[in-house]
């Protein structure tokens, strides 16, 4: 007799995969050398940039063995780290540099350049909700699987914006350098995210069979 579909059985089945934190691992480290390529030609790329790599370069490492070894401490503080990281990162990101240029640029790109802009608010907005959520799930031994799955709904959610910038980004009239390298950090993000989805997964199972036990 055939097996239905389960949506939410093909999800936990990916996200539980090795296979899919080692590729999500693998991709977010090989774009990390290109973002330090495309910052420095687009002048981007200052002191705080060039330590945000390494740490991400340092954490996905991390993850990625945590994961493998299924060392629960240490995936919960690599979770926490990157998440900060990004989270630190897209603020600087969005309020320092999008924010301090002149609105006469955005006029002259037009429609798509205000888009761009009111998307990498709501991008720095989801990934703070994310890293807001996820401590709550932590702490509050309560509902935590509702917590987790709002939490993996709005890593979703963040997805589709990431991927949608990526096609903004492209239409933009700023220097070719500075579109790349805003494009390769936002496909970045979205391998790293989808390694914190499985991480987020897998604590989840393991405070269930903890409260079961």
């Amino acid at each position: 007799m055939r097996k239905s579909f389960s949506v939410l059985g093909w999800y936990k089945r990916l996200f539980i995969s090795e296979r899919t934190a080692l590729i999500n691992a693998a991709a977010s480290l090989l774009t990390l050398p290109a973002a330090y390529y495309f910052g420095l030609r687009s002048g981007a790329m200052d002191w705080a940039g060039r330590f945000d790599l390494v740490l991400r370069f340092a954490l996905v490492i991390t993850l990625f063995y945590a994961l493998r070894k299924h060392k629960l401490l240490l995936l919960q503080a690599a979770t926490v780290g990157l998440l900060f990281s990004l989270l630190s990162r897209q603020a600087q990101y969005t309020l320092s540099d999008l924010g301090s240029r002149s609105s006469v640029e955005y006029i002259t790109m037009g429609l798509q350049g205000f888009i761009f802009l009111a998307r990498e608010l709501m991008i720095l907005f989801m990934q703070g909700f994310i890293c807001v959520n996820h401590f709550i799930i932590y702490a509050a031994r309560r509902q935590e699987a509702v917590r987790v799955t709002l939490n993996q709904s709005a890593i979703v959610i963040l997805l589709a914006f990431l991927i949608l910038q990526l096609f903004t980004a492209s239409a933009l009239t700023f220097d070719r350098s500075y579109i790349l390298y805003i494009w390769v950090l936002h496909v970045n993000e979205f391998f790293i995210f989808t390694l914190v989805a499985c991480a987020e997964l897998i604590l989840m199972i393991d405070q269930r069979e903890f409260v079961e036990g």
